[in-house]
């Protein structure tokens, strides 16, 4: 990944590159992009190895 500096006028401006940029991704790199950010939340947190794996929810709804 190429690191690109921008400037901006204001926060709005940047928020709409920011909508840009990840609107115009590829669903493999939006998946990349999230992983990246996950792996550093958990590096982060010094989670352990069964906080990095995805936790799976459940809820039981009785049909009647």
């Amino acid at each position: 990944m190429d690191k690109v500096i921008k400037e901006f006028n204001g926060f709005s401006e940047a928020e709409q590159d920011d909508i840009n940029y990840y609107s115009n991704l590829d669903p493999n790199e939006k998946i990349k992009e999230l992983e990246q950010i996950r792996e550093q939340y958990l590096n982060s947190i010094n989670a352990t190895e069964d906080q990095r794996r995805l936790q799976r929810v459940f809820e039981v709804v009785d049909r009647t």
